[in-house]
């Protein structure tokens, strides 16, 4: 698992993990597990994730279906972008 960004400048990088929020623990731990895969660079990174949150929230979606699953950290992310249960 890396902390860079290939298709990114380095300096645009590091602007946007300087201005990210802190990771959250349950991803984290997450990533770590991951990383221990033979395929753990598979996953996508933390900021990859927090614009899928975003995403989410700024289409409005109120449902998700995600194909191809690795180990549920995209999956989580989505989740977490999408309103809460209605009564």
């Amino acid at each position: 698992m890396s902390d860079t960004n290939p298709y990114l400048d380095p300096a645009l990088y590091e602007y946007i993990r300087g201005v990210s929020l802190e990771p959250d623990p349950v991803l984290g731990a997450l990533r770590e597990e991951t990383s221990r895969l033979p395929e753990g660079a598979m996953q996508i990174s933390d900021h990859q994730g927090r614009l899928m949150t975003l995403l989410t929230r700024l289409i409005g979606a109120r449902r998700a279906l995600e194909v191809g699953v690795f180990t549920g950290y995209s999956s989580i992310c989505v989740a977490r972008g999408l309103p809460d249960e209605e009564s």
